[in-house]
């Protein structure tokens, strides 16, 4: 046999052993993806959802960020022989096979996470899951942040035990997703509940119809709900004249998303949301004929016990309203309670009320018999004693503890595989002990509901101008919106004793409080409006986008201190009546304050993602400030980089009886004389209370306002012209002379430029304190240009100017390479002709078999 086919025959060998252990590898993988995603077993019900992934696949669906790519299969429920659940002992639990179906992700945060997802679940026919009532509709809760899987299910069995109308009610189940390319996975352990949804079996409200345009079909039922997470745009959304936000829920008036237009129905609910609003902030008990108090009292009992961070702040807080009859106006009821994976949350402490919602608190002000408070009173031993059983021993959460535990602990070593520690057991313990405790600081201290929420009136004369609520501990801030009044100026509110509401007055009672005004003749204006830094910097996140102007006006006691503000790009960033800037994302904005008098001062702010870096040395705007007694000027200072963020700023002067400076950087001249004023610029650190501090001064000089002799002329005692050879590491130095020598000159010193711009002290030049020396760096130098510059030395009453010559680098002959270029082509040549003769003699020998 020759030797071209014993190698074509080795080849060919290699080739079927390669590929026999790559599908030796391929069919190891095939076995791990099952080991990871085994057939559940842990006594629940299965829920099976096979995906028919022809018509869309599940990896696109799972991609998703807005839900709105669907799959297609069937759903299957597989329930072990005698399952109860032991919320329905008595309840039939069936087995269902093959039930179209169509499927979507859902939710919020949840899907926003990686790893276990949530879904929307939609049959083709209405069944009845569980015993818990025919519907095509139905959701797999994820539970992904909940390591006990169960805030949610306890939420809804207290709401049941409470009696609201309709609580989404479900079951815990395992699941397990199956498509041609994904393959067959378990996903875990689930909640398969109801979800809120105007219809039978679910919430039973009147339903509106598209073709309903008239009273009193149009006056219900509506189901509404917080507009947190729909987009700014949709036609869900609107807003009350307080700024309250609501949005459409049922019917939707979203006509590219299944819903439809009748705008008949859509100012009918929005202008009966006002009415609703009117009457709440009405000085009396008018909102008692909209609300349902009883719905409203224990849906904030909910919230409160189990301290619902998504309480009334997500799209999960629902309202509804129902049909007018002919004797009432159809109320509006808080609830479904629904979506507490928030709640029950054992890492914050378990005591404290809060009122929670803008519509919830005016009610807290209704104190008599019948009242939203007196209800609060009657609902809590209810609540009180459900949740009492729901963590005794072997009481409801014992019971859900035994049902869920095996699927719990198979769910966490999925998701959580490195969560080596977990014991669900204590999870759940934990969860128990939270819930008892919070209960024990409710009952002990129920009493502070009487003062939780007070009532202040402001007053124009003998009318009533506006009303607010504040909760125990809040603030007046003093810039309050107030009445105007022709020729006067407003000066502020006054309490029930005449005494003027300071800034950031605590509020510990109900409150009647009446404008004050002084005529325009009388007032002291404003002159000035001082920032601390004409420029700075803010960071946007998702949950930052707002900065609040820091400001003093000028003088202190002015009393008109209205400022118009304004800003340079409107479709990027706003601002308020207070100066609190609001910005949509990164970028800049110049921020522009007005006074009556006409003063325009200007802040230039840098919005940046991500932490703002902490200066390299600060500096001031002007290094010597002339003042006369009497004047006030501010200490303005910017910082290296431009965008460093300072936080805190500590003045001082060096002598408070000629100049005094306060906590703003405002310098008030006390008397003649010649002092420093000193500033640290603190930024915090990396660890809490860790600062990191920069310095700088400046020098103030104060007169009588005696005027400055005219002629003064500055010169360089060097001469008008300097010159730098680049590549020297030598500086330049520039001695200046004044021609008035009654003072040193560098007392009236400000900047250095170099062709109109400046530079940076410290940085590109020194100019040592009570000299009158210049010394320009060579790192500096290194940036200009060759040529002639001009570097000007600014003082406050005049000017030198010295050219700078910049010569370029002295150049040394290069030795000449090219004869060793020429050297190695031989070379290479060699090297190229060996391979291809050594390339070509292997052939040979492959191909006729010759040694």
């Amino acid at each position: 046999m020759n030797r071209s086919l014993i190698f074509s025959r080795f080849i060919a060998v290699l080739f079927l052993t390669c590929m026999m252990i790559l599908a030796s590898l391929m069919n190891a993988g095939s076995i791990h993806a099952e080991e990871e995603s085994p057939e559940p077993d842990n006594g629940l019900p299965v829920v099976y959802l096979n995906i028919d992934e022809s018509q869309g696949t599940i990896e696109d669906m799972l991609a998703s960020k807005d839900h709105s790519v669907y799959c297609y299969g069937t759903f299957s429920v597989s329930v072990p022989e005698g399952f109860h659940y032991s919320d329905f002992p008595d309840l039939a639990c069936e087995s269902f096979t093959d039930i179209a179906m169509s499927i979507r992700g859902r939710g919020n945060s949840t899907w926003g996470h990686d790893g276990k997802k949530p879904f929307k679940i939609k049959l083709d026919k209405k069944t009845d899951l569980f015993s818990l009532g025919k519907n095509k509709h139905w959701v797999l809760i994820a539970n992904a942040m909940d390591e006990t899987l169960l805030r949610d299910r306890i939420s809804a069995w207290l709401g049941d035990r409470l009696g609201f109308e309709f609580t989404p009610r479900g079951v815990p189940v395992d699941v397990v997703m199956t498509g041609e390319n994904y393959g067959t996975q378990y996903l875990g352990s689930y909640y398969l509940s109801e979800n809120v949804r105007v219809d039978e079996n679910r919430l039973e409200i009147d339903e509106l119809e598209e073709d309903m345009t008239q009273l009193p079909e149009i006056t219900g039922g509506y189901l509404l709900q917080n507009p947190t997470q729909l987009p700014d745009d949709s036609p869900e959304r609107f807003k009350t004249s307080r700024g309250i936000e609501w949005a459409t829920h049922t019917p939707s008036f979203d006509t590219s998303d299944d819903g439809y237009d009748n705008p008949a129905q859509q100012n009918y609910i929005q202008n009966h949301m006002q009415k609703v609003e009117d009457a709440l902030y009405s000085d009396g008990t008018g909102y008692r004929e909209y609300v349902d108090i009883e719905s409203a009292a224990k849906y904030w009992l909910m919230n409160e016990i189990s301290m619902n961070s998504d309480g009334y702040g997500t799209g999960s807080t629902y309202i509804y309203k129902k049909r007018d009859t002919e004797d009432a106006v159809g109320r509006l009821y808080w609830g479904p309670i629904w979506d507490f994976d928030y709640g029950w949350d054992r890492i914050f402490n378990e005591s404290g009320f809060t009122a929670g919602d803008a519509w919830v608190m005016p009610m807290f002000t209704d104190r008599e018999e019948g009242g939203f408070l007196a209800e609060v009173k009657k609902q809590w031993p209810v609540l009180k004693e459900a949740a009492e059983e729901l963590i005794s021993e072997g009481g409801v959460i014992d019971r859900y503890y035994e049902e869920t535990k095996l699927s719990a602990e198979q769910d966490e070593m999925i998701w959580k595989p490195d969560h080596e520690d977990f014991d669900y057991k204590k999870e759940v313990d934990e969860l128990k002990d939270w819930i008892r405790k919070r209960l024990a600081w409710m009952d002990e201290n129920f009493g502070l509901v009487d003062d939780l929420v007070h009532k202040v009136k402001y007053m124009d004369g003998e009318d009533l101008f506006a009303m607010e609520f504040k909760e125990a501990g809040g603030m007046i801030y003093g810039n309050e919106p107030h009445p105007e009044k022709e020729g006067y100026i407003f000066t502020g509110w006054a309490d029930e004793e005449g005494n003027i509401i300071g800034y950031n007055t605590d509020v510990t009672r109900d409150m009647v409080l009446t404008a004050q005004f002084i005529s325009e003749e009388e007032a002291t204006h404003a002159e000035d409006i001082i920032f601390r830094r004409t420029s700075d910097v803010a960071t946007y996140s998702y949950y930052v986008h707002q900065y609040p102007i820091d400001y003093e006006i000028i003088p202190a006691d002015a009393i008109d201190k209205a400022v118009e503000w304004s800003v340079s790009d409107e479709s990027f960033a706003s601002v308020d009546e207070n100066g609190t800037v609001t910005f949509n994302g990164p970028g800049e904005v110049t921020v522009y304050a007005k006074l009556k008098n006409g003063v325009v001062r200007e802040l230039k702010l840098t919005v940046i993602q991500g932490d703002p870096p902490a200066p390299e040395s600060v500096y001031p705007l002007e290094e010597t400030v002339e003042m006369t007694v009497g004047q006030k000027k501010p200490f303005t200072i910017a910082a290296v980089p431009a965008e460093a963020k300072i936080h805190l700023y500590e003045y001082t002067s060096a002598d408070e009886s000629i100049v005094t400076v306060d906590d703003y950087g405002v310098m008030n001249a006390i008397a003649p004389g010649k002092t420093k004023v000193h500033v640290r610029a603190l930024t915090n650190g990396e660890t809490w209370g860790d600062f990191i501090v920069n310095e700088t001064e400046i020098t103030v000089i104060v007169t009588n306002g005696k005027p400055v002799p005219a002629e003064i002329v500055y010169s360089a005692v060097s001469g008008d012209k300097v010159s730098w050879r680049r590549g020297s590491d030598k500086e330049v130095i520039i001695t200046v002379k004044r021609s008035v020598e009654d003072e040193t000159c560098f007392s009236h010193f400000s900047d250095v430029l170099a062709d109109g711009t400046k530079l940076t002290k410290d940085k590109d030049y020194t100019a040592v304190s009570g000299s009158t020396v210049i010394t320009l760096k060579a790192a500096l130098l290194e940036k200009l240009a060759d040529g002639e510059h001009t570097i000007t030395v600014m003082f406050d009453d005049g000017k030198a100017d010295v050219k700078l010559i910049i010569a370029a680098k002295e150049v040394q002959p290069s030795p000449d390479t090219s004869d060793h270029r020429d050297q190695n082509l031989p070379l290479a040549m060699a090297l190229s002709l060996l391979i291809f003769t050594a390339a070509f003699t292997l052939r040979l020998k492959c191909s006729d078999g010759r040694q």
